[in-house]
């Protein structure tokens, strides 16, 4: 009888240890998923600035390119004409 009660109570000490390891490793799953949600906002977030940076760049240097051309329309028209017949020839090959 006695044996009986030690293995009950060896049984039942396991289950308890095994309901705890659930525990832990349920409490560690949602740790790792709520490290994971952050993370990924952030790399949102330096996506979306980094964005913003490049899309201010291109607007500083199209208007750039605007007044360029606005300053000087021949020199502006003879080197596109140049670029368009570079291209051409080397396309032509």
């Amino acid at each position: 009888m006695a044996t009986s009660e030690s293995s009950n109570k060896e049984q039942q000490d396991l289950q308890e240890q095994l309901n705890a390891l659930r525990n832990d490793f349920s409490e560690i799953t949602q740790t790792v998923r709520e490290i994971s949600a952050n993370r990924a906002h952030q790399g949102q977030e330096k996506l979306r600035e980094t964005a913003d940076r490049t899309r201010a760049q291109v607007r500083e240097s199209l208007h750039s390119v605007q007044g360029e051309i606005e300053q000087r329309p021949y020199a502006s028209m003879a080197a596109a004409f140049g670029v368009g017949l570079l291209l051409g020839k080397l396309l032509d090959r």
